[in-house]
């Protein structure tokens, strides 16, 4: 009844919109040139208003469009990273086969599970134990040349003291005439060599081989370069300086001499 009343209450205003809506009908389902004319100009106008909505929803597609494609680059991006990964560890292990089966040595290949570099003893672990049957004071060298020496033994696991940690010592060989000296390291990758007479002839540029005086260590593993040499006639030693040949910052894989 209420609504009834307020449509008799509107009764020309609703009057107006149903002629209105019921004309317009009437008008656009008949057939005349001007019926289409009018047909195409409200086309016109619709379009026209409709325009800004067409081209934000034009961005908002090239949007998406363009997230997609940069989150397929970063998916081709990270393939690529792998796969080049994969390419440079298998150029590493085909090295290292080669280098084993030519070294006289008896050498257990294993990979380096993490670095450590800062704390007392710069050290490594290597993914062999005593289920490998590695033992400890067994030497550890890279295809450059010595890396350390194993000082901790788990059943998987094994800690690698390296040749840069300050209390690492190891007898070597240097020169011509194959003098007797021994390798300290002084930070990175430099070190010294003591016990080398002043009558000694050394250059830069020569090996420093491991003696094969230790048990530790066969001899001709190349230890260190010389970089420079100096005469001190108060002691009647030379101060020579050596660089490590082996690649510490960069240990991938290693081998332990068996």
């Amino acid at each position: 009844m209420l609504i009834l009343k307020k449509i008799y209450n509107y009764k020309e205003i609703v009057a107006i919109i149903t002629t209105s809506f019921l004309s317009l009908i009437l008008f656009f389902n008949a057939q005349s040139p001007r019926v289409s004319a009018v047909k195409a100009d409200i086309a016109d106008i619709v379009t026209f208003i409709s325009t800004p909505k067409t081209w934000y929803q034009d961005l908002l597609t090239v949007r998406k469009e363009n997230q997609i494609l940069k989150e397929s680059l970063v998916q081709m991006q990270l393939l690529n990273a792998r796969l080049f990964h994969h390419k440079n560890e298998n150029i590493a292990l085909k090295g290292m086969l080669q280098f084993s089966e030519q070294s006289p040595l008896s050498l257990k290949p294993c990979a380096v599970v993490d670095l450590e570099l800062t704390s007392s003893i710069q050290s490594i672990i290597v993914d062999v134990g005593s289920n490998d049957f590695i033992l400890k004071e067994l030497g550890v060298l890279d295809m450059k040349g010595l890396i350390g020496k194993i000082i901790s033994v788990g059943n998987n696991a094994s800690f690698v003291q390296l040749i840069s940690d300050k209390n690492y010592r190891v007898s070597i060989r240097v020169g011509e005439e194959r003098t007797l000296g021994i390798f300290l390291p002084t930070h990175g990758k430099f070190g010294i060599l003591e016990g080398i007479q002043e009558s000694i002839h050394i250059e830069p540029g020569d090996i420093a081989y491991t003696s094969g005086i230790s048990d530790i260590y066969p001899m001709d593993i190349p230890v260190a370069r010389v970089l420079t040499t100096l005469n001190n006639s108060e002691s009647g030693f030379q101060e020579v300086s050596v660089e490590i040949i082996a690649d510490i910052y960069n240990l991938n894989y290693v081998f332990i001499i068996q």
